[in-house]
C-alpha cells in the first residue's frame, strides 16, 4: 500500500486539490470502501475507480492511505467470478467498468490477483459487432443507411455482446496499452490495433469524438468533450497523425467555452498530456466550485484532482501485470 509522505509544490491548483477536493473525496467514501456518484449514494465501480485513481495520485496523508486501502478492498469483494466487475451491485454480468477497475488497481495495487483476473476478462471480452453474423445483418439491413463506419473495425462495448462505442473502447485501450509490450499476447496486440483504427474511423469530421456515430442519416455528428478526451488519451502514441492534431485543435479551440467542472477538468487533462498547454486548472475550477450551488459529483472531484497532477502517473504508469 502506498505510504508516500512527499509534499507537492504549493501552487493554487494543488492547494485547491489538497484543501478542498481530496478532503471532499475522503468524506464521501462509504463504509464499504466504495463511492457513489454523490456523497451518501450506493457504492458503484465507476465513481470508486475515479476516486481511487485521484487519491493514489496525491498520497500525502494517512487518511488517503486508509481510503485507498478501503477502495482496493471494495474492488476485491465486488469482483465477479469471471474476473469482471458489474456496473451496479447485484448484477451478475460484468461490463465496461472492468476497464476502470483494472486501471485504478493497476495504479494502487500492482500485481494483485484481482487486477490480473480483470485484465484476463478484458482481453477476452468481445463486442457483438466483432462477429460475422452482426456485420452481415448490418449490410443487409437498415444500419448501412443510418451511419457510415467500417464494418471490419471493432473495439469494446458498454455491455458484453453489444456494439462497440468510443468511450468503453478508449478505456480498454488505455489500460491494455499500459502493460509492458513484452507481456502482451500477440492476439491482444492485434486487437488493440483494430480498436485504435476503429477510434480513428469514428472521429467526427471536424475533429473530436461523440459516443460513436460521426455521421447519421447524412448529418455530421457533433463532438463531445468526454469521448474526445478519452479517445485522445487512448491514441496518444499516434500523436503525429493529423486526426489527433485536428481533434486537439477542436478541444483547445472550445476549451474556453466549457462551463461544467467535468468538461473543464477533462479538457485540461488531455491538453496538458498531449502537449497543448492550457491555462492551469487553478484559473477556473476553484471559481466554478465556489460559485455553483450544486455539490460536485465524485467523478468531477476526481477529475479535478487528476487535472492538477504534476506528474500524471495515473496515465503513464504501467500496471506491471502478467499476460
Amino acid at each position: 500500500m502506498l505510504n508516500d509522505t512527499r509534499t507537492f509544490d504549493a501552487t493554487p491548483a494543488t492547494a485547491f486539490v489538497q484543501q478542498t477536493c481530496l478532503p471532499n473525496l475522503r468524506e464521501s467514501q462509504n463504509k464499504d470502501g466504495g463511492w457513489g456518484f454523490r456523497a451518501g449514494q450506493e457504492s458503484r465501480a465507476e465513481p470508486t475507480a475515479w476516486a481511487l485513481l485521484a487519491l493514489s495520485e496525491f498520497p500525502v496523508a494517512d487518511q488517503v492511505d486508509s481510503a485507498i486501502s478501503g477502495a482496493v478492498s471494495f474492488f476485491e469483494r465486488s469482483q465477479l467470478v469471471d474476473g469482471s466487475w458489474p456496473a451496479v451491485a447485484g448484477v451478475k454480468n460484468g461490463s465496461w467498468v472492468t476497464s476502470l477497475a483494472c486501471w485504478a488497481l493497476s495504479v494502487s495495487a500492482k500485481n494483485s490477483e484481482s487486477l490480473l483476473r480483470g485484465l484476463h476478462w478484458l482481453r477476452e471480452d468481445t463486442p457483438g459487432d466483432s462477429g460475422l453474423w452482426w456485420r452481415l445483418m448490418r449490410r443487409l439491413g437498415a444500419g448501412r443507411n443510418v451511419s457510415v463506419q467500417s464494418d471490419s473495425l471493432y473495439g469494446w462495448s458498454w455491455t458484453p455482446g453489444t456494439a462497440s462505442w468510443v468511450e468503453p473502447t478508449s478505456y480498454a485501450v488505455i489500460v491494455l496499452r499500459s502493460l509492458p509490450e513484452k507481456t502482451l499476447l500477440s492476439k491482444t496486440t492485434a486487437r488493440l490495433k483494430v480498436a485504435e483504427e476503429m477510434l480513428f474511423d469514428r472521429m467526427c469530421q471536424g475533429g473530436g469524438w461523440n459516443c460513436g456515430n460521426p455521421m447519421v442519416y447524412g448529418v455530421a455528428g457533433e463532438p463531445q468533450v468526454g469521448p474526445t478526451v478519452w479517445a485522445l488519451l487512448a491514441l496518444r502514441k499516434h500523436l503525429s497523425r493529423p486526426e489527433i492534431q485536428k481533434s486537439l485543435d477542436w478541444l483547445k479551440g472550445n476549451s474556453g467555452n466549457f462551463e461544467s467542472p467535468a468538461s473543464c477538468a477533462l479538457s485540461n487533462i488531455a491538453l496538458r498530456t498531449l502537449g497543448r498547454q492550457t491555462r492551469d486548472s487553478a484559473d477556473f475550477l476553484p471559481v466554478l466550485h465556489d460559485h455553483k450551488d450544486i455539490p460536485w459529483s465524485v467523478p468531477e472531484l476526481a477529475w479535478t484532482v487528476l487535472s492538477a497532477s504534476p506528474k500524471q502517473k495515473w496515465i503513464h504508469s504501467s500496471s506491471g501485470g502478467k499476460a
